[in-house]
């Protein structure tokens, strides 16, 4: 009776085992539908994660789908304190394909319906290619805060010193889709993607994809991406994070660009890597995207005791002073007081209350 007991727990543990997905294709798809009847698909993991769970969200380049954050979603699926969610932008993937103007208001607004469908409020938006300057909308223009990746962002620079010649290249290859040639420019533009050391099935990936948006997807994405309305050169100013290569013909002032753009900027330049970052060095940009959360939540934290630290009132902070202290909390030094945090959180204490109460007493005995 033991032993049989025995197995029937150890076949329940293994069905256990065997239900948590492995790839990202096991994931239950799921659909919200925005402007009365087109269906915008994503999937969604750790759905049960705590209100204070980090959300990601995964936003695929032109003509691609969710599936190229395979290797992320592996990753980060078991990290308990992560939420996941990726996204197939209408026009491609498994979401509808309707015969619209493919704006990045109209991609934003399928974001936006996304997350508030879930109670998503705050993200860590990771966009590549098309998928950069889809997030970037995002933050500028919805309620949704968090942070930016950028893995090889598509850009255009309006900034007053543009040349005819740069406006006229934008210009042609923004209507380079617009033809019954279509699905032949899409191949020629994959195979320029590839750096000198990708992998063979990373160019499979996107040449068994890309050619097969639909053109007038791909005609209006393109169009409406080069127009000027969307490229003002507004400062974000929330934390952000380039990952880019020179493959794909970035300027030697790429990286002031940037800076112009995201002052508070995590800046890498690659050499010989494809477009594809994420998928061609996985390990290098998943290492870098973890750090970045990290000094995210890490950030919040800090945000979040500098608020305990200002709100308390005048008279809590004089009765916390040791008699005969000459430190006034009302003119406090926040650097000396920061660093204190730094040193605490450093040792292990994350709660950011206890970092509060420890800092206090660390600031008035020093």
């Amino acid at each position: 009776m033991k032993r049989t007991v025995l197995y029937l727990l150890i076949a329940l543990l293994l069905i256990n085992c065997g239900s948590h997905p492995q790839t990202l294709s096991e994931l239950k798809s799921e659909y919200v539908t925005i402007y009365d009847s087109i269906r915008v698909h994503y999937k969604l993991w750790n759905e049960l994660a705590d209100s204070e769970a980090k959300t990601i969200c995964f936003v695929h380049g032109f003509g691609c789908d969710m599936n190229t954050w395979e290797k992320q979603f592996e990753a980060f699926r078991d990290i308990k304190d992560l939420q996941l969610v990726f996204i197939d932008l209408p026009g491609y993937g498994q979401s509808d394909k309707p015969h619209v103007e493919y704006t990045l208001d109209f991609f934003v607004h399928a974001i936006d319906k996304v997350l508030n469908a879930n109670g998503i409020k705050d993200a860590v938006f990771v966009g590549h290619s098309l998928g950069t300057p889809v997030c970037r909308q995002t933050l500028v223009v919805t309620g949704h805060r968090g942070a930016l990746v950028d893995v090889d962002g598509v850009y255009c620079f309006y900034d007053g010193t543009e040349t005819p010649e740069y406006v006229e290249a934008v210009n042609q290859f923004g209507h380079a889709f617009d033809g019954d040639n279509c699905r032949e420019v899409i191949t020629g533009f994959v195979s320029s993607l590839a750096g000198k050391e990708t992998p063979q099935e990373i160019n499979d990936y996107a040449m068994s994809v890309m050619p097969e948006t639909p053109q007038y997807v791909a005609s209006s994405t393109m169009q409406h991406l080069i127009e000027k309305r969307w490229w003002s050169n507004r400062q974000i100013t929330q934390p952000v994070m380039v990952i880019c290569t020179q493959n794909s013909g970035l300027d030697p002032d790429n990286k002031q660009k940037m800076l112009r753009l995201y002052p508070n900027l995590d800046y890498t330049e690659l050499t010989t890597c494809g477009h594809f970052i994420h998928m061609e060095q996985p390990e290098m940009f998943n290492n870098k995207l973890k750090a970045f959360i990290a000094s995210q939540i890490k950030n919040k934290q800090a945000y979040e005791v500098k608020n305990l630290f200002e709100k308390s009132t005048e008279d809590y902070r004089r009765s916390a002073l040791p008699l005969g202290s000459s430190k006034n909390f009302g003119n406090a030094n926040v650097k000396t007081f920061c660093q204190i945090f730094d040193r605490l959180y450093a040792t292990g204490i994350k709660d950011p209350a206890e970092l509060y109460r420890k800092g206090i007493m660390e600031y008035l005995n020093e």
